[in-house]
């Protein structure tokens, strides 16, 4: 048996970069042996493993052979006679096919460390076509790695992944974790590589243009995106209830019209709590025209104890409330 660092913690070690997790491949081993040695066998599709101690990940070395659609297509070979370099071979870039020995020697049989110093994302093999999925990873190392542009044989091969409708085998999962991954770093430039290289179908179908600057924050990002695509940026994604939320919040100021009359702003208004006032003014920084007025009315709204002016006046619940916020906007007019 033998164990190689393989993957993210090697490529952003050569870059300089601190690395939190650590992929293990182990090379001529079992699924008998490893268990016996105490690892927890966490893989479904394929042995992977946890260390007993350390948790980290640690997967048999396997080949790949593809025999449907989508990333869940294929059947894996694990048996302790696959090498080192063909278990490297199946993944998707030459920077993430890196390898490390227990010495500190380092095994790159593609060329991966020439791509590092060249700034270059530059898949190994035909067996990139085979997973869509490797799609947004370029998408989305593009926005990780600084600076590092894509191959243009690499760019090719996202057009023929394009070209034949693989995207649409995902799971909205899967393509969510991608697009959170990103959004970590570089929302812009993932979405960029995105629309630039056919990849908007299915998921991101509706995505024509992008905000020339982002906020940093995902929720704000995400509502800036939605309102330049006519807020459907996105729909068959799923997302935190935390965006869909401040994304409903950030449509209806956008639609919002303080010319019209008392019930239209009473209908508007009498939904907001003191619990949205955080969120709510996050959202009307971007809306200078009525962010005075919308505010004001919010603030003085949910502040009100409408419990104890219920019992004061002894009037139904919802009427106190309606009574309340006409008055508070007649006086903001």
């Amino acid at each position: 048996m033998k164990i190689y660092k393989v993957g993210g913690a090697v490529r952003d070690s050569l870059l300089g970069i601190d690395s939190k997790d650590n992929d293990w491949v182990v090379i001529g081993s079992t699924v008998e042996e490893m268990l016996a040695k105490g690892f927890k066998k966490v893989g479904k599709n394929f042995p992977v493993f946890l260390h007993p101690i350390t948790k980290e990940e640690y997967a048999l070395a396997r080949t790949e052979k593809k025999t449907g659609k989508g990333y869940k297509g294929f059947d894996f070979v694990f048996t302790p006679n696959i090498t080192l370099e063909e278990d490297l071979m199946r993944r998707d870039l030459t920077i993430n096919a890196i390898a490390e020995d227990e010495n500190g020697k380092i095994i790159d049989p593609f060329n991966g460390r020439t791509d590092l110093k060249n700034k270059t994302l530059k898949h190994i093999s035909d067996a990139f076509y085979e997973d869509p999925l490797r799609a947004l990873r370029v998408a989305r190392f593009s926005a990780q790695l600084n600076g590092f542009k894509i191959h243009t044989d690499t760019k090719k091969a996202l057009q023929k992944i394009s070209d034949e409708n693989e995207l649409e085998y995902l799971t909205r999962e899967r393509v969510w974790e991608e697009t959170i991954k990103a959004s970590k770093h570089n929302l812009n430039q993932y979405l960029s590589i995105i629309i630039e290289h056919d990849l908007c179908n299915p998921w991101f179908d509706t995505l024509k243009v992008l905000p020339e600057e982002l906020n940093q924050n995902l929720e704000i990002a995400w509502c800036q995106i939605s309102e330049l695509n006519n807020f459907k940026f996105a729909e068959k994604l799923i997302c935190s209830d935390s965006i869909a939320k401040r994304l409903l919040f950030w449509k209806q100021f956008s639609e919002f019209d303080i010319s019209k009359d008392i019930n239209y702003k009473i209908k508007f208004f009498k939904n907001f709590s003191q619990n949205n006032n955080k969120s709510v003014s996050e959202i009307l920084v971007f809306f200078p025209e009525i962010k005075n007025y919308c505010s004001s009315i919010i603030n003085e709204y949910t502040q009100v104890n409408f419990g104890v002016l219920a019992k004061e006046i002894s009037e139904n619940i919802e009427t106190v409330k309606i009574n309340k916020l006409k008055t508070i906007i007649e006086n903001h007019e």
